[in-house]
């Protein structure tokens, strides 16, 4: 009950710079059901996306399950789902980030491994991508 009432549904009481920039966008998101971070880049299911105003970054990442008329549910391990609307991915200041399978945000100079074992260190991270370097492997590095 007490998280229901943190995590409700609410208006920005003043618009950011970050606000003023996709305020505009925020309408048409929900008549078009595409869907935005609150930085602006655009949303996809399976994305991870990290909340960087208010209460919920201490929840840690989320994982776009359902993107649909303007809403989306989002999954926060080991909380749940919630489904938010693009004022409330506004208000959250939800952006678009890059995670490995278990949730954890990938960071330039991080080391990983994939489930057939190779070892790779992150080169370059962006929103949508990561350049992964696996020293030795024939030529396998790239964008993942």
């Amino acid at each position: 009950a007490v998280l229901a009432q943190v995590l409700g549904p609410r208006e920005p009481s003043n618009l950011s710079s970050m606000g003023a920039q996709c305020a505009g966008q925020c309408a048409g998101q929900l008549i078009t059901g595409s869907t935005r971070d609150a930085y602006g880049s655009w949303l996809d299911e399976t994305c991870w996306v990290e909340c960087t105003s208010n209460t919920l970054a201490t929840w840690g990442l989320a994982k776009v399950k359902v993107l649909q008329d303007g809403m989306g549910t989002f999954y926060f391990p080991g909380v749940g789902n919630y489904v938010y609307g693009a004022n409330d991915i506004y208000y959250y200041g939800m952006r678009r980030t890059m995670a490995d399978v278990t949730g954890v945000k990938l960071t330039k100079d991080q080391f990983v491994r994939t489930k057939d074992g190779r070892q790779g260190i992150v080169q370059e991270v962006t929103d949508i991508n990561a350049r992964i370097v696996f020293g030795g492997w024939g030529g396998q590095d790239g964008l993942y």
